[in-house]
Parts: C-alpha cells; structure tokens; sequence
C-alpha cells in the first residue's frame, strides 16, 4: 500500500500563538501555556489512538513498548536552542515487529503508525498506509486541523 504522511503543526493546537517559536527551555508564560496545551492534546490523541485499534507504543529499534509520555514530552516535541532536538521515531502497532529502519518498516508496516517529531519542533508527523481504518480515523478525527502532506521518507 502506498505510505501517506500526515504533518500535524502545532498552530492547529494553539490557535493565538506563533508556534514557531516553543524552545522547550523558555519559561515565558504563553510559551509555557501552548506547550502544556500541546502535551495534553497529544497525550489525549495518542491515547485514543492507540485504545481504537489495540495498538502499543515502540521505539523504532526496541522490541519494549513505550509509555504514552515518551512522545507527550517536551523532549520528544520541543526544540530547545540549547540542546536542539533529538530526531526520533515510534511505531504504534497492536504487538511488536523487528524493524531496523523505516525502510523495513516501508515495506511491511502490519498496518501501523510511524509518529516522527519535526526537526524545528512546530509539529508532529504520522506516517502509515492511505486508506487505511486508521488513516480514516485521524482524518476524521482532525478534521478541524490544517493538515500537511508530507512525503514519506525511509532516510
């Protein structure tokens, strides 16, 4: 099947606020506000996701699952100018399959989810199989949300 991404910015999350700017570090009050809105609603959205279709929460390389707050973190969605951030991948899948890289996961994905953090932090990105159930799902589910296509890439 061919692989959609879906590219969630934070605006959708934080509708009076320049998302572009959440450095993680910075404690200024509407900075500190949008990002704990941001954790909340991911938290909420993976959590539904995952109790929709069974599925479990790993790192890319790990055969144990993963708490729901290793992407609901500020390390996982936040860039921070002192430390940058961490490029990571988890795969939300109903129960656990080796994967090396992305590029296995390309070609037998069991119907999960590949969720990406942005390199500049202003997002999240869901990469899994177009018209699937669950690629109807989150798009039914945002959609209220401006949502990007993004090119999958197995790099």
């Amino acid at each position: 099947m061919k692989k959609i991404g879906i590219g969630i910015d934070y605006s959708n999350i934080c509708k009076d606020f320049n998302t572009v700017y959440l450095d993680r570090d910075n404690t200024d009050p509407q900075t500190s506000k949008c990002m704990k809105e941001v954790l909340a609603w991911t938290k909420e959205f993976v959590s539904e996701l995952i109790e929709s279709f069974g599925y479990e929460i790993y790192s890319l390389n790990s055969s144990t699952s993963v708490k729901i707050d290793n992407i609901a973190s500020k390390r996982f969605l936040f860039y921070s100018l002192e430390k940058e951030i961490l490029l990571q991948n988890y795969i939300i899948q109903k129960e656990y399959a080796q994967y090396d890289n992305l590029a296995e996961w390309e070609i037998d994905n069991n119907d999960s989810v590949v969720i990406q953090n942005d390199e500049d932090g202003g997002g999240i990105y869901l990469f899994l199989n177009e018209n699937s159930s669950v690629h109807k799902w989150i798009t039914n589910k945002l959609q209220n949300f401006s949502l990007d296509e993004v090119p999958f890439s197995a790099k």
